[in-house]
């Protein structure tokens, strides 16, 4: 026999039991120091008070500027780079070498933050570890759950992707999905297709649409917000059964007890019209894309972005919103002219 190989059946159980054990006390531990804890931050922070008041007022004004800003860095990277990618089962497997870019790049734009960039040049700490790379994904992994609520392995509909692939694997599938459900709900209230144009998918269909006016917006608003909680929680379900609860002690969140993940939710629930304004603007993507030569790109502030003549356009959001919101398709109109997209022309799904 293989001294190596891993025991199964009866011995493998046998040899969790310790670490079974291990994770009880540990979950006992951890939840009765939580008063404790509590009052060893708030001693800590009252004793680091004190020492910053001999700190030249001026410094410290500026040291605490620095701390928000890093943490507005660290914010922007999870909430809009990576919680994009974690909703297309994707987990960016490089975070901290992401915040790296985000603070970097928040240096440039926000004179508060200069400095940032000669001093993220320096040698990282973590390259004092063995395999900082492994740790980097590690930790990328476990923020994925935190903040998500991802299963512990990997999979096919849980993968990592490195910040090269983030444009084609997460922002161009992103924008093409959200295209196809909005063309989805479309069908099912009976929308026609654009009138140009007959059985394809076109811009001027959700234009002309929206641009109608009535309850059109709303009604479309409330078919996606159903279809996105449709979907999210058949894809709860499916990974619920498909996957093998790990052991105790096998997975670090279980000492957090049975509390389902993710034990810190980035953001509340988006609203039916922050929905269709996303699904709108992902449409508007796909068409610049696939008629005007565009191509997805990623922003380490501002998470998916479409870049044209390889510059970024960031000034899609207020014509979508005077379109789903007044009716009104001329701002939108004028932003696609002067990117030269066809509303007319087909656009390729998922």
């Amino acid at each position: 026999a293989d001294g190596s190989a891993p025991a199964k059946g009866p011995v493998r159980r046998a040899l969790r039991l310790p670490r079974a054990f291990v994770g009880r006390i540990a979950r006992i531990l951890l939840r009765s120091c939580r008063g404790h804890a509590a009052e060893m931050e708030r001693g800590v922070a009252a004793a680091a008070s004190t020492r910053a008041q001999a700190v030249d007022y001026g410094l410290r004004i500026v040291a605490q500027e620095q701390v928000g800003l890093a943490y507005a860095g660290w914010d922007r990277l999870l909430t809009r780079v990576a919680l994009p990618a974690w909703r297309m089962g994707r987990w960016p497997s490089r975070l901290d070498a992401g915040v790296v870019s985000a603070l970097t790049e928040l240096s440039r734009r926000d004179r508060l933050a200069e400095g940032y960039a000669s001093r993220l040049g320096e040698r990282p700490a973590c390259d004092l570890l063995e395999e900082p790379g492994a740790a980097d994904e590690a930790a990328s992994l476990l923020a994925a759950r935190l903040f998500h609520g991802g299963p512990a392995e990997t999979g096919p509909d849980w993968a990592p992707v490195d910040w090269q692939q983030y444009p084609d694997e997460v922002v161009d599938r992103k924008w093409r999905s959200e295209a196809a459900r909005l063309h989805r709900v479309l069908d099912t209230m009976g929308v026609p297709p654009a009138a140009a144009v007959g059985g394809v998918p076109t811009l001027a269909r959700v234009v002309e649409h929206l641009e109608a006016g009535e309850s059109g917006g709303d009604e479309l608003a409330a078919g996606i917000s159903a279809a996105v909680a449709r979907e999210e929680a058949e894809a709860q379900g499916a990974g619920a059964t498909g996957a093998a609860a790990p052991a105790p002690g096998d997975d670090l969140l279980a000492l957090w007890g049975p509390d389902p993940l993710p034990l810190f939710p980035l953001q509340p629930p988006r609203t039916g019209t922050e929905l269709l304004a996303d699904h709108v603007a992902a449409m508007v993507c796909c068409a610049a894309v696939d008629t005007a030569g565009a191509a997805p790109g990623l922003d380490w502030l501002d998470g998916p972005t479409l870049l044209v003549d390889g510059e970024r356009r960031a000034d899609l959001g207020s014509p979508v919103l005077s379109l789903i919101e007044d009716g009104d398709a001329g701002p939108l109109r004028s932003w696609l002219a002067s990117v030269g997209v066809r509303t007319d022309k087909p656009v390729r799904l998922v």
